[in-house]
């Protein structure tokens, strides 16, 4: 089992472009899996010849980064309203509720980073999934 791990390692180190010249040296299976993904390589090079950009291209692709609207404040939306209203509700319940403030505000904050980690892994989970076409 343990074999197959490195030369499963070894495999995804090739297709990266990356050496893995020591576990070559040991496995014939991995060198000959080398072996024709250089082939594959070579031969893709050859009948895909690499695309010429127009002069004007890189001067378009500028004009067109600077019309794109700035979406910084979207993406930062949902995590200010969470912080926002967390804080809030905190402030609120260490005013009105009959125990220390300092301890609710405690409290408060612990549940704010706890429910703010659950966000942004939900968020990295969506945005995979949608990546992924899901």
């Amino acid at each position: 089992m343990e074999r197959q791990t490195d030369c499963d390692a070894a495999q995804e180190r090739i297709l990266e472009g990356l050496e893995a010249a020591s576990h070559l040296e040991g496995c014939s299976a991995c060198r000959g899996f080398a072996l024709v993904q250089r082939t594959l390589d070579r031969r893709l090079t050859e009948a895909l010849p690499p695309s010429v950009l127009s002069p004007e291209f890189r001067s378009a692709l500028r004009k067109r980064i600077r019309r794109e609207p700035h979406r910084l404040w979207p993406d930062l939306l949902p995590d200010l309203i969470h912080l926002g209203s967390c804080g809030a509700a905190t402030v609120v319940c260490a005013v009105t509720l009959p125990f220390p403030a300092m301890s609710i505000l405690g409290i408060g904050a612990a549940v704010t980073a706890v429910t703010y980690a659950l966000q942004a892994l939900s968020r990295s989970l969506l945005e995979d999934m949608g990546d992924a076409g899901l």
